[in-house]
């Protein structure tokens, strides 16, 4: 499971700066930029790890983190790219920042497998065109062509022999991980069972498959992926089966996986966002506890857990204190006491939220002489007020249209614990929670909750 980084000796911004020797435990990353334009080089990982590293005025930077093997996305302003990091490595970046994909190079311990992996990038894409193709022609041609775009990655890693044994090993396995991927792809695309073998061919590649490798799982996102879907797949005939919400049947599936880093990786990725939706809190943080056995995941989403309890059905309502309204003046929560509150949370850059502008102005319509209000929190940034004015306008929304005062920081956002919009939100007329995650318009389901207020 990939731990929260633990910095050692914090940010240095001078290669020449007096320093203890680190630990072989520890993972260096050090490097020089030209032309340096930023002054943070951002890190990030699985399982929503996140940290920064401070780069100089001359462009040098170096820091010392405690971590665990796996593909880091770095990013220096608008430049992105995937670095292989593991405890151990003393790892040297070096790159022009107008010229990045002719100049980027690696040196020192990890250096021999991140040039490898940074060259092999280039290799894909050439072998795109060729992937699109075998999955256009589906017949047996499909089937070759795939395996020669397999057997010359494995040439491409044999033209490196310095890399390590075990590097080479991981490769080895998470280019056979790709084959497999590329062979769902075109079953699933071979709807009539044309291509001679595919079937058996998959079959007998998964037979032979370990489903339980900790270290493939943090070194091959190809492994990654497959593992997930495999257990989301037995999820949906659980929830089928069982009478299950999927979320739930989820938790329990993967409870009984015997690899810890795995089994905590899919624990914490489905509830870090999947707590906030759910419709049964309480068994959904236990199945969680059952499944994880890391700390620093537990606490997180501990913290989302008791947050998530104070606004449970029946609960008063989180308030909001004077928000714009744009009919004039300001409106806070007490303000509209007295009537059922159907709450929108949305901001004008979101897509769902746009999507569902239509089936929320069919409902308003529908219910606008009963004792229901229709209330839009917009989380646009203040900066973009008038951009908030102007859609309102464009769409002609109608409803109490309210800006958020602080944005995704607003405490009413906040105190639901809203990762995602559109959210959607039922009070009663005093104020106390009915549903803190109502079903979107679009889903058809509104007007038998509404129905049942006797409006």
């Amino acid at each position: 499971m990939l731990k929260k980084i633990i910095l050692i000796s914090g940010l240095f911004t001078l290669l020449n700066s007096c320093e203890t020797e680190i630990p072989k435990s520890k993972t260096v990353i050090s490097g020089t930029i030209t032309n340096p334009n930023n002054a943070l080089l951002l890190i990030a990982g699985n399982d929503y790890f996140r940290d920064t590293i401070q780069v100089d005025e001359s462009g040098n930077f170096k820091d010392t983190l405690d971590i665990l093997p796996g593909s880091y996305l770095l990013s220096y302003g608008k430049l992105f790219w995937r670095t292989y990091l593991q405890n151990g490595y003393d790892l040297e970046i070096v790159f022009d920042s107008n010229n990045f994909r002719n100049t980027l190079s690696y040196k020192g311990e990890g250096g021999v497998e991140n040039n490898y992996l940074f060259q092999k990038i280039s290799k894909q894409r050439e072998a795109m065109t060729k992937r699109q193709e075998a999955m256009k022609m589906r017949n047996d041609s499909s089937l070759l062509l795939l395996n020669d775009l397999k057997e010359a990655m494995h040439q491409f890693l044999s033209s490196y022999p310095a890399l390590p044994p075990a590097f080479k090993g991981l490769e080895k396995r998470s280019i056979t991980y790709g084959y497999i991927a590329d062979l769902h792809r075109l079953h699933s695309k071979d709807t009539l069972g044309v291509i001679s073998g595919l079937t058996s061919k998959l079959n007998a590649l998964e037979e032979n498959m370990d489903f339980n490798s900790g270290m493939d799982y943090l070194f091959s996102n190809r492994y990654r992926r497959m593992i997930e879907d495999t257990y989301r797949e037995k999820a949906q005939i659980s929830a089928k089966t069982s009478n299950l919400a999927e979320d739930i049947a989820f938790l329990k599936e993967i409870s009984n996986i015997k690899n810890d880093t795995i089994r905590n990786s899919l624990a914490f990725n489905h509830a870090k966002y999947g707590i906030t939706y759910t419709k049964d809190l309480n068994t959904f943080y236990s199945l969680f506890l059952k499944s994880s056995t890391n700390p620093i995941h537990n606490e997180d989403i501990k913290a989302s857990y008791e947050i998530l309890k104070k606004v449970a059905k029946g609960a008063p309502s989180p308030g909001f204190e004077d928000y714009e309204n744009h009919q004039g003046g300001t409106t806070s929560l007490k303000d509209l006491a007295g009537s059922y509150l159907f709450i929108d949370v949305w901001a004008t850059w979101c897509g769902p939220c746009r999507k569902e502008i239509p089936y929320l102005k069919e409902l308003e319509t529908k219910y606008h002489d009963k004792n229901i209000k229709f209330v839009s929190i917009s989380i646009d940034r203040q900066k973009d007020r008038d951009k908030w004015k102007q859609m309102i306008k464009d769409e002609n929304l109608g409803g109490v249209q309210l800006l958020a005062d602080k944005d995704w920081e607003s405490s009413f956002v906040q105190n639901y614990l809203i990762k995602g919009i559109p959210r959607f939100i039922i009070l009663d007329p005093q104020g106390n929670i009915i549903d803190y995650n109502a079903p979107v318009p679009s889903s058809g389901k509104l007007e038998s909750i509404f129905d049942e207020f006797n409006l």
